[in-house]
């Protein structure tokens, strides 16, 4: 299964090319990328306006990356409303399925009821 959505790379420094102005303040020489709070807010901010929307995504690290993706129309929607500065990509679910704490939603189980 295909999902679409976010990936931000937090070891990654090309990230503050996408997001230029959440990087203003961070001193590239001294501060790991993860330590950046505007970056960090970015996404917490971003994300909890997805789950406003609908809880039928899958969100949380894999390494240091940050992802939120879907296989649901709505949500993907939701997805590219909140994070309308990043273009959206491609994951494929069984490659974060090893991922415990990262699940909101199961796709491969119907029965599934998402933590709160």
């Amino acid at each position: 299964m295909i999902l679409h959505g976010i990936t931000i790379d937090f070891d990654d420094r090309r990230t503050c090319g996408l997001l230029p102005d959440l990087c203003l303040e961070w001193d590239e020489k001294y501060d790991e990328l993860e330590d950046n709070q505007n970056l960090i807010d970015y996404w917490d901010n971003n994300l909890k306006k997805v789950l406003e929307k609908t809880n039928k995504i899958v969100s949380g690290n894999l390494g240091s990356k940050a992802i939120v993706y879907s296989a649901q129309e709505e949500a993907i929607d939701a997805i590219k409303e909140a994070f309308k500065e990043l273009e959206l990509s491609t994951l494929d679910y069984t490659s974060i399925i090893k991922c415990d704490r990262c699940l909101f939603y199961d796709y491969l189980d119907e029965n599934f009821i998402p933590p709160k």
